[in-house]
């Protein structure tokens, strides 16, 4: 038993005395506490019997505080005042962490929701905002996001950088498609075939040309019968049975391992950068975007796609 209940019995002592004291008048207090005007007095009493010490006097019809009175008002005020404000920002800390996070259409489509149930069961308190951005280097601070994702060396001003999975590409096509036009044997085979491309606007990633070069083939023309600005639709064409795309090992993984996409030829890219995690180093962290970024880099990434991909490393 805390000493205090020794001079104060109740808690209520001290709330209806502020309210009292603040309002100067017991019938006051009475209608603001939803109480009797008499149980008002009543407490009061109880209070100055316990303590003793008079806290009020009436002068002329008035209520008025004592010395005693004052100084127990003053000081119980700023300890309510005080409790409220930690026991506020307590439920904000354990209030739903609203954290905003940005990627590309692609990553979320094809990797992020197939697996943001089990993020939410492990992590149920944290609010995700995920918005789809067309663009690598945005101002984290500026666009007011917490965390992201970016493809490069891992090494950008501003930023804290973790590496999520190396860079590698590989043809993908519907198994449907293989069968209507024959297997495809080598990286050559590929020219008779149709090529979806993917032309982002703002994102610099590997396109038919730099992979066939890196397999050595050249190719000087090359058909353009499908041109998207999103790796996410150009994977979608090939689900549907429509080409071969370039399939990122690890947007592809679960088409891979549901059997709607195959690779028509065990060969991959890997161009030396890979895609990392960031968050900006500008500004504290939210506890919910940390946990988020833990989640991400637990996903080990890297070895789900084992047994799809035989690597070709740019040297």
């Amino acid at each position: 038993m805390h000493r205090l209940r020794s001079l104060v019995p109740s808690a209520n002592y001290l709330f209806v005395f502020e309210a009292a004291a603040r309002r100067q008048s017991f019938t006051a207090a009475s209608e603001e506490l939803n109480v009797s005007q008499p149980a008002v007095s009543k407490t009061i009493r109880l209070l100055e019997e316990a303590t003793g010490l008079r806290l009020f006097r009436r002068e002329h019809a008035r209520l008025e505080l004592t010395a005693e009175g004052k100084r127990l008002y003053k000081e119980t005020q700023e300890a309510l005042d005080h409790l409220y404000m930690v026991i506020s920002s307590l439920r904000q800390k354990s209030s739903k962490d609203i954290v905003r996070v940005s990627f590309s259409s692609s990553f979320v489509q094809l990797w992020l929701l197939p697996r943001l149930k089990e993020f939410k069961a492990q992590h149920p308190h944290i609010a995700l905002r995920i918005e789809e951005s067309d663009r690598d280097d945005q101002d984290l601070v500026e666009a007011d996001i917490d965390l992201s994702a970016r493809l490069g060396t891992g090494k950008w001003s501003g930023v804290h950088a973790w590496h999520f999975v190396t860079e590698e590409v590989s043809p993908v096509c519907s198994p449907a498609y293989l069968k209507e036009r024959g297997p495809i044997n080598t990286a050559a085979d590929l020219l008779d075939h149709t090529l979806l491309h993917s032309e982002e606007r703002h994102r610099s990633r590997v396109g038919w040309r730099e992979w066939l070069a890196r397999n050595d083939v050249s190719a000087v023309k090359l058909a353009q019968d499908f041109v998207f600005t999103d790796a996410l639709n150009s994977i979608g064409a090939a689900v549907l049975g429509q080409g071969v795309a370039l399939g990122w090992k690890h947007l592809v993984y679960d088409h891979l391992k549901a059997g709607r996409l195959v690779c028509p030829i065990p060969l991959s890219y890997r161009s030396g950068q890979s895609v990392h995690i960031v968050m900006s180093a500008q500004r504290a962290p939210k506890q919910g975007a940390e946990l988020f970024r833990d989640w991400l880099l637990q996903q080990e990434a890297e070895k789900c796609v084992a047994g799809y991909f035989t690597p070709l490393t740019d040297s």
